[in-house]
């Protein structure tokens, strides 16, 4: 049996999510601004519908404005968007965009890409210039927002696309692109193909190795099952084995060659088992040298006579004459003696002044006559 070409494997998946996605729902979005559009699209990454609204709502209902959104901490918003499968990536969505935006424009204000004087490769270098959002976000804003004919991919949705062999990576590395879709899904069944494939691989991205999931791309393309789901991009070239090992640090190139090594330093001997074994003895008291003790003087006999008392030997050790320290000197208490009163005193009064003082006899005024005064007084 032939393998199935491309639009064939494409014409097929078209199949396949109309079935599996019948009756789940999918209309077309609400009329959202560009920034809401940008918003949800961080929220709906990699997650179905329906846990992507609850988000959103949560997210409207509980913060007072964008601006507000932005400054919050990762954990703090990712706290609110509990619903969601993976609550702290799509934290740092739309922190990162919030944040490229208000750094770029100084404000949250982007309907002016709705105006028809660009082109939709404009608006989207615009928004890729600005780190508005990933690939995904950007795109579903191009599709949903700008009326643009570009379906969206996400992980969930490029793991089924890699199954099928219908992903490629762009020529400079960087992105995985997959081409020929618009040629086969016409714009006007777009939004309908591209909600349909993002609900049912949003429902696979937890279990990408799931039977059921082989199963239904292994009809389309029987290959599918041993490609694998991972990302070519993220994925690490092998560094070679002489880039790891490092290079040798002697500067003769004689002690490159390991002859060489082997006559320059032969092997010491160990020493044997039972002698390493033993461990060093140390001294009980660690202390330091002690200076050798000087030898004791001769003394002469002392002779006494038979009254007085023998006294012993002095050992020929002196013993170190210990330093008396000063007693310190009790302060006596001193009493106070309280001071007597100073006494003011008392100015004498009226009475005791005139018993001090004798009494003057009054001395009686001789009476003039007043012929004699008249005679006194004489005119000038």
């Amino acid at each position: 049996m032939a393998a199935p070409t491309k639009n064939q494997k494409i014409e097929a998946l078209v199949k396949l999510v109309q079935k599996r996605c019948r009756g789940s729902g999918l209309s077309q979005p609400p009329q959202r601004t560009v920034l809401e559009t940008l918003m949800y699209a961080a929220l709906l990454e990699n997650a179905t519908f329906d846990k992507a609204d609850l988000a959103y709502t949560v997210l409207e209902n509980y913060y007072i404005d964008w601006n507000e959104i932005r400054v919050c901490s990762v954990r703090e918003l990712a706290d609110t968007l509990i619903d969601l499968p993976h609550p702290e990536a799509a934290a740092v969505r739309v922190r990162t965009a919030l944040q490229g935006i208000f750094e770029k424009m100084y404000m949250f204000e982007l309907e002016d890409m709705r105006k028809k004087g660009k082109a939709l490769a404009e608006h989207v270098k615009t928004l890729e210039s600005m780190s508005a959002g990933t690939p995904y976000m950007i795109q579903y804003v191009s599709q949903v927002a700008l009326d643009g004919h570009l379906i969206p991919f996400d992980e969930a949705s490029l793991r089924v696309m890699r199954r099928l062999g219908l992903s490629h990576v762009s020529s400079d590395g960087t992105q995985e692109v997959c081409l020929g879709l618009d040629r086969v899904v016409l714009k006007k069944s777009g939004l309908t193909f591209a909600a349909q494939l993002h609900h049912f691989a949003a429902g696979y991205y937890d279990v990408p190795d799931s039977p059921e999931l082989l199963s239904f791309l292994s009809a389309i393309d029987p290959g599918a099952v041993n490609r694998s789901w991972a990302s070519p991009v993220l994925t690490p070239a092998p560094v070679p084995a002489a880039v790891i090992a490092p290079a040798p640090t002697s500067a003769s190139p004689k002690a490159a060659s390991p002859a060489v090594k082997s006559k320059a330093a032969p092997p010491k001997k160990e020493a044997p088992a039972a002698k390493q074994a033993k461990p060093v003895s140390k001294p009980a008291a660690q202390k330091p040298t002690a200076m050798p003790a000087k030898k004791p003087v001769p003394q002469k006999p002392v002779v006494k006579g038979p009254d007085e008392p023998v006294k012993p030997a002095v050992s020929a050790k002196k013993t170190p004459a210990k330093v008396s320290k000063a007693k310190p000197v009790k302060k006596v208490p001193v009493k106070k003696v309280p001071l007597k009163k100073q006494v003011k005193p008392v100015p004498p009064t009226r009475k005791a002044i005139l018993k001090k003082t004798p009494a003057k006899p009054v001395q009686k005024s001789k009476a003039v006559s007043p012929s004699k005064a008249l005679r006194k007084k004489k005119p000038k």
